[in-house]
């Protein structure tokens, strides 16, 4: 990938590929989480299950499941964008201010799309 920050953005190349590692890390780390998420919601009840209260119990932790997931899938749409804006020249500034998001913030969230006291 041919990577580049904004001009105005305050990264070196060295930052820059440290910081595509971590999006593409993250990305594949929550890539799979939300397989295993995704087993657990499509998993059927035992048919042996006799207890309410542990039906409910499963429905439970199936619908905890699904609200992770979401969160997930919408950190990997988050991560996608990083890695375009990487691929365009515009990473690494604030799209409300436009000034440059600092490296420390980056590194905390490098899929930030502002410099966080916005």
């Amino acid at each position: 990938m041919n990577m580049r920050a904004h001009a105005d953005a305050e990264l070196s190349q060295s930052q820059l590929q440290e910081l595509a590692e971590q999006l593409s890390g993250k990305r594949r780390e929550l890539i799979g989480v939300l397989a295993n998420l995704d087993q657990q919601i499509a998993a059927k009840d035992d048919c042996s299950i006799s207890d309410a209260a542990e039906a409910a119990g499963l429905q439970e932790n199936r619908a905890r499941a699904g609200g992770i997931a979401d969160q997930h899938k919408q950190t990997i749409v988050e991560i996608d964008l990083a890695l375009r804006r990487l691929e365009t020249g515009s990473y690494g500034v604030s799209e409300i201010s436009g000034e440059a998001i600092a490296f420390e913030r980056l590194l905390l969230i490098p899929w930030a799309r502002t410099g966080g006291g916005e």
